[in-house]
């Protein structure tokens, strides 16, 4: 699995996720983005999915722990994929947050960069 992360500006981190997450790679986010939420009262999120295998279990339940404590506390996501066939990550994300959750295809990457920040 590789997780690369890196800041938009104060509020908005972008990750880019290949293959299978797995709970370390909560251990590497979840500070972060805890830091912007503890700073900002909210943070948003763009997720680039590129061959994406889905999660270890012990990661799933990071994500879903993450989930539950921050539901009001991501203003937006942006879910950015190879093309419209993976628009159903934005579809399954949503009952999960309360953040406003928007697909992208891999053309429209700089638009997402602009919709979240």
């Amino acid at each position: 699995m590789t997780l690369n992360i890196k800041p938009l500006n104060e509020r908005a981190i972008e990750m880019e996720v290949k293959g299978t997450l797995e709970k370390d790679d909560y251990e590497t986010f979840v500070p972060l983005a805890e830091a912007v939420i503890e700073k900002h009262d909210k943070i948003s999120l763009l997720l680039q999915v590129k061959d994406f295998s889905g999660w270890k279990p012990s990661a799933l339940w990071e994500d879903l722990k993450f989930d539950i404590k921050h539901y009001t506390d991501v203003e937006k996501l942006a879910l950015v994929g190879k093309d419209e066939s993976k628009s159903w990550m934005a579809t399954v994300s949503k009952p999960f947050t309360a953040a406003d959750v928007k697909f992208f295809t891999e053309n429209q990457l700089e638009e997402a960069r602009r919709w979240v920040c």
